[in-house]
């Protein structure tokens, strides 16, 4: 019972002095230093606007096609005897070159007929020409008999009234002179047929030869040429194959421009001022003056991870509005496609081509290219002012793919927030992180346009 009032005093006791050390430990201890820590802000990239003289563009997307696309039709029928060894789809032929021949001997028998016939004709007018003389000589000489006969006539009525020779001598002479007479009848007859008979002949020889032209014009159409230079797209001909006139044998594609008709809205077009009808009338008949304020036109081709330029020129508008898009088609002629050509390296410009138009719409200065997310509620940015963030407003010229264009509203220097910002609070502090300026995309194109050009 003692042992037991003993442990328990002593376990009493333990804990007393526990707590009494404790609450002197806690009295001995000093408070921590209270401390105010400065919010720096949250980290934003900015970039220092930089105005500079921006080019613009009109950009859109279309198909290349030929500029010129003939049928290559006979006019002829008959046999191939003669056929080019470039007479295959996907080669290339020079103007003037022979695509094929039509056998040319029919057409050349149908010359030479023809010609025999206008000889016979010639002939027969220098018979009729030679009758005719015969015929006034023949005239002149029975006029003359028929005056002498009635000369006679006269001078025997006169003798019969005398009584100095009977009636049947005078009726004699009246049946000459009547034979007389019937005589240069006669020879005019065959004068007055003459003349018709002669003017016929010629009329022969005027269809005659009319028909040689049109014999000799067939029988030059049995060589069939090649009316420019071009690219053979599809052809069904072998030689000894029988063609028949009018019927489609093969295409030619011109290689001398192509065309890439691209739509582009109406509101677009203000971009384009020099756009109007007195340009493209000179710019058909390649006046040089006019034609160079047409606008220019960067083509773009993607092969993979490659981009093929060419350079052109708005040369016209296709006629009315798209129903459907209400858009306008401009189309963008791109002169001599195959001269960029070189195996492995640039590719000629070829019909079927899905093709970046970007045409050239001059340039604004003093502008700033901008990132489009960089813009808010429309036409207001945000900007880093004394370490603080501060708004301003801006005039947006144009949008150009994920970039903003603006003409006024920022100054150089100014450092525009590029980030986004989850609850942006105006004058609260902002740690910039300096980015690279923004270039407009255009210049991209320029530049790639420069290095196809320099190699």
């Amino acid at each position: 019972m003692l042992r037991r009032l003993l442990i328990g005093l002593s376990t009493l006791m333990i804990l007393i002095l526990g707590v009494v050390g404790m609450k002197a430990l806690k009295d001995m201890r000093e408070p921590p230093q209270r401390q105010v820590l400065d919010n720096p802000g949250p980290v934003v990239r900015v970039v220092n606007v930089e105005p500079r003289k921006v080019p613009l563009s009109v950009a859109g997307f279309g198909t290349v096609r030929a500029k010129h696309e003939w049928s290559v039709t006979p006019e002829v029928s008959g046999p191939i005897v003669g056929l080019s060894p470039h007479l295959r789809a996907g080669l290339h032929v020079k103007r003037g070159e022979l695509l094929f021949e039509v056998d040319p001997r029919p057409f050349r028998l149908a010359v030479e007929r023809i010609e025999a016939r206008l000889v016979q004709h010639e002939k027969e007018i220098v018979v009729l020409q030679q009758q005719r003389k015969n015929h006034v000589e023949t005239l002149e000489l029975v006029r003359s008999n028929l005056s002498i006969s009635e000369e006679d006539l006269r001078r025997d009525e006169a003798l019969v009234r005398k009584g100095t020779i009977s009636p049947r001598e005078r009726d004699r002479r009246q049946q000459e002179r009547n034979e007389a007479l019937r005589a240069v009848q006669s020879i005019e007859n065959l004068l007055a047929l003459n003349g018709p008979r002669i003017e016929q002949a010629e009329a022969a020889i005027e269809v005659s030869r009319a028909e040689l032209e049109e014999a000799k014009l067939k029988l030059s159409k049995t060589r069939l040429l090649a009316p420019a230079d071009g690219q053979l797209v599809q052809t069904t001909l072998d030689l000894g194959e029988f063609v028949t006139a009018g019927r489609e044998v093969a295409t030619l594609h011109g290689t001398d421009a192509v065309e890439i008709p691209i739509a582009v809205p109406m509101d677009e077009l203000r971009w384009l001022p020099t756009l109007s009808p007195d340009r493209f009338s000179p710019a058909a008949n390649s006046t040089p003056v006019l034609n160079d304020l047409l606008p220019t036109a960067t083509i773009h081709w993607q092969s993979g991870q490659r981009d093929y330029v060419w350079r052109g020129k708005v040369v016209r508008w296709e006629a009315g509005l798209d129903a459907r898009t209400r858009t306008l088609t401009l189309v963008v002629e791109v002169p001599r496609p195959w001269d960029s050509f070189r195996p492995g390296e640039h590719p000629a410009l070829q019909p079927g081509m899905f093709c970046r138009v970007e045409i050239s719409a001059g340039s604004q200065p003093n502008a700033v290219v901008i990132p489009r997310t960089a813009l808010h509620d429309g036409n207001s940015v945000y900007l880093v002012t004394d370490g603080r963030l501060a708004r301003r407003q801006v005039e947006v010229l144009r949008f150009l793919r994920d970039q903003a264009i603006l003409s006024a509203g920022l100054q150089p220097g100014d450092r525009l927030v590029v980030s986004p910002l989850s609850a942006p609070v105006i004058g609260m502090k902002l740690r910039p992180l300096e980015a690279q300026p923004v270039a407009p995309a255009i210049s991209d194109t320029q530049d790639t346009v420069a290095r196809q050009e320099e190699r």
